[in-house]
């Protein structure tokens, strides 16, 4: 037997909150829905006795017994077996929670967890379509603005832009961006192919090797060449400063024949040696390499202009280009020429010649760029077929690493997350689905395994008869565990099961199931019954049957010839539990305990332990919660206020006759007629609830407002006495 319970770490009570105790053979405990009754019954459950075991009645397991069987309207199945089977059955399936909520299952999780891999999926989809589409219409686009001549290139593509830019994707895979031809090269190859009358030119040669002159020649040309200064005519020399002067002069005295060749006298042989002697042989010599020097130079011309000759025979289209930077190159030879001459001239001058190098480097590469050219060009007309093949391929590498480039990138750019986020959620998505399945084909196994309920429900209609309700009657329809609602004349029901039929048919199974397991004395063990608000939904007939049964349970408890020990019953309906407390004269009520649940104005909910029932009548209830507004400090402390005054107008008045509610609001002052009229509509209205439901909360929470015009209402319709009566303690 469970004697206490602590409930302080129970969501609706609080730290601090006092166990629940006693508790003993026929506990009753009564609260308002939202009070932590399913909570309590859960924790009963739970509670570790020894030798002692719970059986728990409540929404949950109505749910779980009864399972609709979407395929066909009014038919329903029953199972019930191992504990644990039917736990991992809830952790697959779900199971309802207390508020009207519901535990996910494990299914329903991964069936979410796809749904929102797929959604994902499809989004990243769709982002890599839109990519595909802006791309799709770019090319296109760009493609048809290409000049005249290139669009053969794309023959084959030029009615499906799905397939142009599929082969621009495989172009951009397969070829590098390197070396480009340009769009007007590519136009140039074209008209040569498509010219009729075009001849294959001539290469140009090669530009000959130039005299470039070596550091020792530049420093000769730079130098003065002088003469000696030993002899006699030396200061002669240095006062002309000019020994080249001198150098003519004994040219043209070797030429007169030792004779002065301006006075023609007789030379003196000491004169003429000393004149030689002004010029040795290294002077000579040097003068000499400055000779060959303009020699070397004169050659190089040469070859230059035999270059320029044959350059202009080629008439090819750059030979204008090749020869004008030739001429500049002939120009610059001429005038080192020139400033050779001028030093052999005048050996003690100093010239500076400039280099060539620089002409030829660009000379050298005009003409190689040229041939290049002229190669390839002849190489299509020697081969058109193939030529148009690989100019085709030149046209689609340019359209696709030149004009689409900067398309390719924005491309790449939207659907590079796209792409990594699908290449991740794929193998996800094939697991998940994979899991799926396994937890689907293990529910199957374990519905399998429950137990057939076909006994049960045999017992289960002899009660509806023994009981009296013949309104309908359960039938197996198969070899499952598979049950139709029919009704007395065999015809089945075409709706499917009603909330009060569900909350009966599972009460019932509950029942004979308790009391098999009361009865088996060969099982061993004690039971707590746990009956966690077993009248939902139900109408009279049924709350009746119910309250039968309730007895038989208490009776198979406190006469202790089973295995029940203990029966705590929760409810919310005062009514239920004044019938399930009622004892018939000559039966024994044996140890009984009450407990009232009150929900407090801050949410939490607090217990009263009572040795007798605490329950009153009804009417009796609704009046004490008026007194107890009416003196409270906190005038909102009731959110049931408006619907207890309304409550006992309707029962009060029905019994003493009637309310003409146009008289009563008549003599009610003005200022007040406001509150009244609001009480009065709500029983003009009328009211068919039974009076323990809740279906209203006022839009005011004034007390006092309340109250007042309650008290108008008895007071104008000439009943003030019976207001005073039942307002005093």
């Amino acid at each position: 037997m469970i004697t206490s319970l602590a409930i302080d770490d129970l969501p609706c009570f609080g730290a601090g909150a006092p166990h629940l105790e006693p508790l003993k053979q026929v506990t009753f405990l009564y609260g308002p829905n939202g009070s932590g009754k399913s909570s309590i019954a859960k924790a009963l459950e739970a509670a570790q006795e020894h030798d002692c075991t719970q059986e728990l009645f409540n929404s949950e397991f109505v749910d779980l017994l009864l399972l609709p069987d979407h395929g066909m309207p009014g038919v329903f199945v029953i199972r019930d077996g191992d504990p644990e089977v039917q736990q991992r059955i809830d952790q697959l399936a779900g199971k309802p929670l207390d508020g009207g909520t519901r535990q996910t299952g494990e299914i329903e999780q991964v069936a979410n967890n796809i749904d929102g891999l797929e959604k994902t999926i499809a989004r990243n989809e769709q982002l890599i379509r839109d990519a595909v589409s802006r791309l799709t219409e770019s090319c296109w686009k760009k493609r048809k603005e290409l000049p005249l001549p290139m669009q053969q290139a794309f023959r084959g593509f030029l009615g499906d832009s799905g397939k142009n830019v599929d082969e621009v994707h495989r172009v951009r895979r397969a070829t590098s961006s390197e070396e480009l031809r340009s769009k007007e090269d590519l136009l140039a190859t074209y008209e040569t192919l498509e010219s009729k009358n075009v001849e294959e030119f001539q290469q140009f040669p090669g530009l000959p090797a130039l005299n470039e002159l070596s550091e020792e020649q530049l420093e000769l040309l730079v130098q003065p060449i002088t003469s000696k200064d030993e002899t006699s005519f030396a200061d002669f020399a240095r006062q002309l400063s000019n020994s080249d002067w001198l150098r003519q002069g004994l040219e043209y005295l070797e030429a007169a024949s030792g004779k002065c060749p301006f006075c023609q006298q007789s030379v003196d042989g000491d004169i003429e040696s000393s004149l030689e002697g002004l010029f040795d042989h290294f002077y000579e010599d040097q003068v000499g390499a400055v000779r060959d020097i303009l020699e070397a130079e004169e050659c190089c011309l040469a070859r230059i202009e035999e270059f320029i000759r044959e350059a202009s025979a080629t008439g090819a289209e750059e030979a204008p280009g090749i020869l004008n930077a030739t001429e500049l190159l002939k120009q610059r030879m001429t005038l080192r020429i020139r400033q050779v001459v001028s030093k052999i001239d005048a050996p003690s001058s100093s010239v500076v010649v400039q280099g060539l190098s620089d002409l030829e480097a660009n000379i050298r590469e005009l003409v190689s760029a040229a041939n290049v050219r002229i190669g390839a060009s002849n190489q299509l007309l020697r081969n058109k077929r193939s030529s148009l093949e690989a100019l085709k391929a030149e046209v689609w590498r340019y359209y696709v690493h030149s004009v689409v480039d900067k398309d390719l990138a924005k491309y790449d750019g939207a659907v590079s997350d796209p792409a990594k986020a699908l290449a991740a959620l794929g193998p996800k998505l094939v697991e998940a689905k994979s899991i799926i399945e396994a937890k689907r084909n293990e529910l199957v196994v374990l519905q399998q395994r429950l137990a057939s309920a076909v006994p049960t429900v045999e017992a289960i209609n002899r009660t509806l008869r023994n009981l009296g309700l013949l309104s309908f009657s359960i039938r197996h329809i198969d070899d499952d565990d598979t049950y139709q609602l029919v009704r007395p004349d065999g015809t089945p029901a075409s709706q499917t099961l009603s909330e009060g039929e569900r909350t009966l048919i599972a009460f019932l199974y509950y029942f004979h199931k308790l009391m098999r397991i009361h009865e088996d004395q060969g099982a061993p063990g004690r039971v707590v019954a746990i009956i966690d608000d077993p009248v939902s939904s139900l109408d009279g007939e049924m709350l009746f049957a119910i309250n039968i049964l309730l007895r038989t349970i208490f009776g198979a408890c406190v006469g202790g010839d089973g295995r029940i020990e203990q029966v705590i019953l929760l409810t919310h309906n005062a009514y239920f539990f004044k019938e399930s407390e009622f004892t018939p004269k000559g039966v024994s009520p044996g140890d009984r305990s009450y407990f009232v649940l009150t929900k407090g104005a801050n949410g939490r909910t607090t217990s009263k332990h009572y040795d007798k029932s605490p329950i009153k009548s009804n009417y009796t209830q609704l009046w004490d919660q008026v007194r107890a507004a009416s003196k409270s400090e906190n005038l909102e402390m009731s959110a049931w206020l408006p619907n207890a005054m309304r409550r006992i107008i309707e029962n009060y008045f029905q019994i003493a006759g009637g309310l003409d509610a146009d008289d009563v609001i008549a003599k009610i002052p003005e200022n007040d007629r406001w509150a009244c009229h609001a009480l009065l509509s709500w029983y003009n209205d009328g009211s068919h609830t039974t009076p323990w439901d809740v279906d209203y909360s006022s839009i005011s929470s004034d007390a006092t407002a309340h109250i007042c015009a309650f008290q108008q209402i008895f007071e104008a319709s000439g009943h003030a006495a019976h207001f005073k009566m039942m307002m005093e303690e």
